[in-house]
């Protein structure tokens, strides 16, 4: 009788082990469950801040455009125009609202080649202070311009082309460019295109120059 009870006590130990260890095994399987649906969510919320951060870097430069001003430099053969150079490596001009600093700054907006044999869209700023137009010239020859702010603002993207919008002095209409010089031109662009394609294909950016006046043109016989 002792014998039966021993064993049946034996018994009901190995059915409470059992059924711990399948409770257990049911949690281990929630909580894998949890861990990989916690994981996806982290990983779809860092994407999403990506994606922000681009978007915010995109929208920082379309403001820094925006805000480009009428900086005027002088040249003994061309006389006085406002300063913008752009050709199909980039960009340059003087911002109101550059990225970084409080001032007004000279900006350069670059496609360079990165390792990976793709293209990265760099922005580069330097306080403008009363630089003349050989100084701005000497900045860029020297390399002085990567020594201020610099900001990556596409990566690793198979090809970017820009394209400049403004008036023809000599056809007296608006057209697209792909290079255009303030020096020549004795304007603003109205508005730049930048082409680009990256992993999900072709994208533009469309961005608009908010000051601009056909005022300047005949700036050189105001102020001669």
């Amino acid at each position: 009788m002792f014998h039966q009870k021993k064993l049946a006590s034996k018994g009901y130990t190995l059915i409470e082990v059992i059924v711990a260890v399948a409770i257990f095994t049911t949690m281990l399987m929630l909580g894998s469950l949890a861990l990989n649906q916690t994981l996806m969510q982290y990983k779809a919320l860092a994407q999403k801040g990506f994606n922000f951060w681009q978007y915010a870097k995109i929208v920082w430069l379309d403001k820094s455009i925006g805000s480009i001003t009428d900086y005027y430099v002088k040249d003994r053969q061309y006389g006085w125009f406002p300063y913008f150079k752009g050709d199909s490596n980039g960009f340059s001009y003087v911002s109101l609202s550059p990225f970084a600093e409080e001032s007004p700054c000279l900006v350069w907006v670059l496609k360079e080649k990165n390792e990976k044999g793709k293209y990265d869209l760099k922005y580069y700023e330097l306080p403008i202070f009363t630089k003349k137009y050989e100084d701005i010239e000497n900045d860029f020859i020297f390399g002085d311009y990567k020594k201020g702010n610099t900001y990556l603002v596409l990566t690793d993207v198979e090809e970017i082309n820009f394209q400049y919008y403004g008036f023809d002095i000599t056809k007296r209409k608006y057209d697209w460019f792909n290079e255009f010089d303030g020096k020549l031109k004795k304007t603003l662009p109205s508005a730049i295109m930048i082409d680009y394609i990256d992993a999900e294909g072709e994208k533009k950016l469309l961005l608009k120059v908010n000051t601009n006046s056909m005022m300047k043109l005949i700036y050189n016989e105001i102020y001669k």
